[in-house]
């Protein structure tokens, strides 16, 4: 899913006025429900099309890929669309495009389903199309959808009432991951296109829950604490280091369960093998929720970088372990998932001490998630590449060395870019 960012506002107020903050009990039920959901497919629907379809690395990495480009385009577009809707038709408010943009994520995951039991028995011609076709619409409303929830979480609230509500918010939407994996378990060998069905379901009922809300965010309070001139650098550092997060997630995502398959997995324990980088991400999101050592200093980001990175290369090589290879895979995720953690709670506290700002600059953070979740496949695709001879199946071994070794390279590259970075923003003694 697309990750939070404590957006303080989407739009202005109609009477230009702060408001009070929305609920913040119904802000997070609304994020476990939809995090259940987007989580499922961002992270899970590789699962289903290899259960379903029997996709295999490249059409599941073009999937990725698709998946992540449309999310761009959304997220970009998403505050400029609502300020456009507001001047030309009045009475649309932000909490009434949620509600609309919830009520089209739940009809289109019906799709897939749909083509199923329409088809005759056998036939699966019409549902690969219905899960691009329910791709295509989720992707870019997940993109408008996760900003405007940011704002309601964050609108209204500022310093530590803020930090606490965005640490429950980590917590919440982390913790619903690892719940939707496990409960996708059961379905996902006889029945994964009723997963998808589930969670329009479950779209749905967020839609009416939705009216719960003020009918704008509440404009975010005035004024910022202040803080150590050093976190503007440490801040430019982690949002680099968080393009390198989502560039290895989403590299890793696609090919999982064809990792899962070759070492012997059966696919009813594919997804909750799988969550184990998702469970150690709410682990430390709980830890640095509790402990405040790691502010300011400059290790977590070179350490969470580098977790991840061993993380990616233990979990891809995992096949290589022979009896071992599924403690080598559950401890490569897990590694992942800790580094991938590290780097958001960073990016996040350095966001919100230095101050935040319009959606717009809520966008552009998803935006840049969703250069993470594009450029990651087009890698692996391009690891497929020079791992295939023209006209044969790629190797296995090869495709796994090219695909750690791109990873590493482009992952490098970006901690170099954001060393370059933080090191022009950081303050001279």
């Amino acid at each position: 899913m697309a990750t939070p960012h404590a957006i303080p506002s989407v739009a202005p107020s109609p009477r230009g006025v702060p408001g009070r903050p929305a609920s913040l009990w119904l802000v997070l039920a609304l994020t476990f429900l939809g995090s259940v959901g987007t989580g499922a497919v961002t992270n899970g629907i590789f699962f289903i099309t290899s259960s379903g379809l029997g996709y295999g690395r490249r059409q599941n990495l073009l999937l990725g890929a698709v998946f992540g480009a449309t999310y761009i385009a959304a997220a970009l577009l998403a505050g400029p669309g609502l300020r456009t809707l507001a001047r030309r038709v009045g009475w649309i408010s932000t909490r009434g495009v949620v509600a609309a943009v919830l009520l089209a994520m739940g009809m289109v995951c019906q799709l897939p389903l749909l083509a199923r039991e329409t088809a005759d028995p056998g036939d699966t011609s019409l549902i690969g199309p219905a899960v691009w076709a329910m791709v295509l619409v989720y992707s870019p409303a997940t993109g408008v959808l996760w900003p405007i929830v940011e704002s309601y979480l964050s609108g209204g609230r500022r310093g530590p009432v803020l930090r606490s509500a965005v640490g429950r918010f980590n917590i919440v939407w982390s913790g619903a991951l690892v719940g939707s994996f496990w409960a996708m378990a059961p379905l996902l060998e006889q029945r994964p296109f009723w997963i998808l069905a589930g969670l329009g379901v479950i779209h749905l009922a967020m839609a009416a829950m939705m009216f719960g809300l003020p009918r704008e965010p509440a404009r975010h309070a005035e004024g910022h604490e202040r803080h150590p001139p050093v976190y503007e650098a440490l801040l430019a550092l982690f949002r680099v280091l968080l393009f390198a997060s989502y560039l290895i997630l989403s590299a890793v995502n696609p090919i999982q369960p064809i990792i899962l398959d070759r070492i012997g997995v059966s696919v009813a324990w594919q997804t909750p093998v799988a969550s184990s980088w998702l469970a150690a991400r709410v682990v430390i999101f709980a830890l640095f929720e509790r402990w405040h050592g790691w502010h300011g200093r400059w290790w977590i980001a070179w350490a969470g970088l580098g977790s991840m990175v061993a993380g990616f290369a233990l979990s891809v090589a995992a096949p290589m372990f022979g009896p071992f290879a599924l403690a080598a895979f559950i401890a490569g995720l897990a590694g992942m998932g800790a580094g991938v953690a590290a780097i958001y709670c960073g990016a996040l506290y350095y966001a919100l001490s230095v101050g935040a700002s319009e959606v717009d600059a809520g966008g552009k953070h998803e935006a840049v998630i969703g250069m993470g979740y594009t450029i990651g496949p087009v890698l692996g695709l391009m690891a497929l590449g020079l791992a295939s001879s023209p006209g044969t199946e790629p190797d296995p071994e090869r495709f796994r060395l090219w695909s750690i070794a791109l990873i590493a390279a482009a992952a490098a590259g970006v901690g170099f870019w954001g060393w370059r970075v933080a090191r022009a923003r950081r303050p001279r003694d």
